[in-house]
Order: C-alpha cells, then sequence, then structure tokens
C-alpha cells in the first residue's frame, strides 16, 4: 500500500525532490556527522581561507578559523527519523575588528549561498588580548536529510509512513465474515523555503478523493501541524486516510 501511495505522489506531483518512505531503525549519526564536518570545512574555507579542525595550531595567522563538533541528534517526528542535527563551534580570529566582520560577513554570505540546511544558532565576539587578536565564536548547525544524498536536492521532500489499521466492528453478525478496515498515512513535508502551503496543495490535489482500488474508499484529510525542525528548515505534518474490506477466507 505505501509503495502505491509514494507511486501516486510521483505520478501526480511536481516540485518534490525526494517522495520517499519514512526511514525506519536508529540514524547513523558518525556518516551524518562526518558529512557536515566535510560540508562546514569547504563553507569555511570559501570565506577565510584557512580552516582547521578543533583548534588553531601554533604559529598560524588570520584570518583563520577552527570548527569543533558538538554533537549529531536524531530528529524524529512521531517517531520517524527525519534529518541529523549536526551541531558546530567554530571559532574565527582575525587581526582587527574591521578584518574579523569581514570574515563574518564572508561566512554569512556562504551559509546563504549553501545548498545544504545551515544555520547560525549563535554567535559572540570576544579579544585575545595576549595575541591582539579579534575572535568571533558561532554555534552552527547542519540538517543532514535521512533518505537522500546531502546536497541542496534534497529539499524539498515528503516522506510516507503508514500510522496504522483498525477495523470497524463486524456488526451484521454473517458469515463469511466482510469487515471495514480504516488505514491511515501520515506525510511529513520538509522544504528549505517557506512553501509549505503550495507543496501542502499539490498532495490534496493528488490524494484527496483518490481510490487505490475501485473496491477502496476514496482518501479523505484526517487532520495537519507545523512542525519544528533544525538547519532554517521549514516542516509540516498531515495524515490522511482511506479504507478497504477484508473477507474471512
Amino acid at each position: 500500500m505505501l509503495s502505491a501511495i509514494l507511486n501516486r505522489l510521483a505520478a501526480a506531483t511536481t516540485g518534490f525532490a525526494v517522495i520517499a518512505a519514512a526511514p525506519s531503525g536508529a540514524a547513523i549519526t558518525t556518516i551524518d556527522a562526518a558529512a557536515a564536518s566535510a560540508a562546514l570545512k569547504t563553507l569555511l574555507a570559501a570565506a577565510v581561507g584557512s580552516v582547521y579542525a578543533i583548534e588553531i595550531p601554533e604559529g598560524a595567522q588570520p584570518t583563520d578559523a577552527a570548527y569543533r563538533l558538538v554533537s549529531a541528534r536524531p530528529v524524529e517526528v512521531d517517531g520517524v527519523r527525519v534529518l541529523t542535527a549536526v551541531t558546530f563551534v567554530v571559532t574565527v580570529r582575525a587581526t582587527g575588528y574591521l578584518e574579523l566582520m569581514t570574515a563574518m560577513a564572508a561566512i554569512e554570505a556562504q551559509v546563504a549561498a549553501s545548498p545544504g540546511a545551515i544555520s547560525i544558532l549563535d554567535a559572540m565576539q570576544d579579544y585575545d588580548p595576549k595575541r591582539k587578536h579579534s575572535l568571533l565564536v558561532m554555534e552552527m548547525q547542519y540538517a543532514v536529510p535521512a533518505v537522500a544524498a546531502f546536497t541542496g536536492s534534497s529539499w524539498p521532500a515528503v516522506l510516507v509512513d503508514v500510522v496504522g489499521y483498525k477495523g470497524d466492528p463486524d456488526g451484521a453478525g454473517l458469515m463469511p465474515i466482510k469487515q471495514r478496515v480504516h488505514r491511515s498515512y501520515r506525510l511529513i513535508l520538509l522544504a528549505d523555503t517557506d512553501a509549505i502551503v503550495t507543496l501542502r496543495g499539490k498532495i490534496e490535489t493528488a490524494l484527496l478523493g483518490w481510490q487505490v482500488t475501485d473496491t477502496d474508499h476514496p482518501f479523505h484529510f484526517v487532520q495537519g501541524s507545523s512542525l519544528s525542525v533544525p538547519g532554517g528548515l521549514y516542516g509540516w505534518v498531515d495524515t490522511y486516510s482511506d479504507s478497504t474490506y477484508i473477507t474471512e477466507p
């Protein structure tokens, strides 16, 4: 049944980079952290030139930066893994305040242009009186998708999950038993722009009133709500339901 929904969305919608079954099982956070680390190093190198893992070595000359992995946390929606939130602390050095602000602006420009879902969570200025360096310490976070390659083509995405089946009581008392079964499905939307309304409309057009087979009851909307997801992403979850009949052999 899940494959039928995925095929329907693929055939009847446009604009989704990913249409997939929601992943199951534990996240392999070490792989996601490694992917995010490589992406962050590339981003920082484009802004400040010299970039180091963990700490800046003795003798290095600013302007430069160091990044340190803080955490890699799976993000779940009602038990479904959708992302890994990978958080770093980044320290940027410069010889003066103006040079530091130039580096900060270059990093912000790289974040804005990055195809990955990345955000700057916090930032503070500091000063090293011994070396007379201006410092900027930032907390940065990547949202690594659970079902696609770590690229900008991962968004927007819709992940489909089976919520459950529920049977009506067999009130007729007839034999053989014919019982109506209600099926519920969760559709998780993730986007890197505020296009949730448009994306929901595409799914509604594809599913509302659709029948998997001629003997099934049509799909109808049950409920929906917004999601809080990291990386500057927008999220929403909708639940749809249809029903079919099962009979005693």
